[in-house]
């Protein structure tokens, strides 16, 4: 059992910031393989919409994302997405399950045929799931997705380059929309942000709605008296989206993510 020290009783601030830049590379090159990019396929160009991650459930590989994203989907709009490693992009065909507020989650079916295919991708396994959001005091959070503006389309050829991001929790705004129950805060202020890989600061949020949140386990490790490893992240919510006035991005919680998933089969299917 953790006892659930002070982290500042852990880490001086010159320990913190001379392990964040390790910490932030090693979760980049971890977390990559698992993100997914959703774009709006309008035939001859593509648009950044959002952003999920490989999921492993029933047998089968799902892009995992948010309700409002997957219900973009339509006869006349289809989503599309790209494999680690790969320039082609693909439609989902098929049906996809979703929930509504207060989760705002979805499944989107991965096209066997293009999972099959050589690539670097790598879904999550439930396994990978926290039992529930309950990481220890000022741990590490991390997201990976795509904001919208760094999604581009150039001379025929789809750019979209991903954002890792870490930060600690942070209490929900004030807002109906958000419950403790099924959501929790992550700090988010680009104007504050250092940059760990490259130099191009943090980007705006829209487009990072359905990114897949890490709980590092970074805090915990040094509890137990462990080196830390960015194999040891788990699951731990779903961002949902961003209050604007407030500097915060806000995550439904691995509670309910684990909830959905359970109820998925049984849910009825959107077929487009």
């Amino acid at each position: 059992m953790i006892n659930r020290t002070d982290p500042q009783l852990l880490f001086s601030d010159a320990e913190w910031n001379a392990a964040m830049p390790g910490v932030s590379k090693d979760l980049t090159a971890y977390l990559a393989a698992r993100r997914a990019p959703i774009f709006k396929d309008h035939g001859d160009h593509g648009e950044g919409w959002g952003s999920g991650a490989f999921l492993r459930h029933g047998g089968r590989v799902f892009v995992l994302t948010n309700e409002h994203v997957a219900a973009a989907r339509s006869p006349t709009q289809p989503l599309a997405s790209q494999l680690q490693d790969q320039n082609d992009i693909w439609r989902f065909v098929g049906n996809h399950v979703q929930f509504g507020l207060p989760l705002d989650l979805a499944l989107l079916p991965v096209p066997e045929a293009m999972w099959n295919t050589k690539h670097g991708s790598t879904a999550i396994e439930i396994d990978e799931i926290a039992i529930a959001h309950d990481p220890v005091e000022g741990e590490l959070l991390a997201f990976t997705g795509f904001a919208g503006e760094r999604v581009k389309f150039h001379f025929g050829t789809l750019f979209a380059q991903a954002t890792c991001y870490t930060a600690r929790e942070i209490a929900l705004p004030s807002d109906p929309r958000f419950s403790s129950r099924y959501h929790f805060g992550i700090d988010y202020r680009p104007d504050l942000a250092t940059d760990v890989i490259g130099t191009r600061g943090l980007p705006l949020p829209p487009g990072l709605s359905g990114s897949v949140v890490w709980n590092t386990q970074f805090v915990a490790a040094k509890m137990l008296g462990q080196r830390w490893t960015a194999d040891m992240a788990q699951v731990t919510g779903v961002v949902w989206g961003w209050p604007s006035d407030h500097g915060c991005i806000v995550a439904t919680r691995a509670e309910f993510l684990r909830s959905f998933l359970l109820q998925a089969a049984q849910m009825p299917g959107r077929d487009t």
